[in-house]
């Protein structure tokens, strides 16, 4: 399922399930094309902060990005969803008063 080898622009549409512009590849990752192109050679355009940004400025799991671009494996995860961290806390819990009862 990795990714990790590949350029996003080509990843993203595969994911999306259309062709994306350069343009939209660009603006997905928050920047211009001169920007975007000096972080893929700097080797700054995959991390965690950019495929976050990516995956839902395009409406894609955050975590998917992630794994595939292989940032995190697929067992830590797991693990974490099976830790007592990942429980809510009470103040989580709580029904937000700015909205109505559902």
């Amino acid at each position: 399922m990795e990714d990790c080898d590949k350029d996003p622009a080509v990843v993203l549409p595969y994911l999306v399930g259309r062709s994306l512009a350069a343009t939209e590849v660009y603006e997905a990752f928050g920047y211009r094309k001169s920007a975007y192109y000096k972080a893929v050679r700097e080797g700054r355009l995959v991390t965690a902060d950019n495929l976050i940004r990516a995956a839902k400025h395009l409406g894609l799991n955050p975590i998917d990005l992630l794994v595939r671009f292989g940032l995190i494996q697929p067992e830590t995860i797991t693990e974490y969803l099976a830790s007592p961290r990942a429980l809510p806390r009470l103040r989580d819990l709580r029904p937000d008063p700015s909205k109505p009862p559902v």
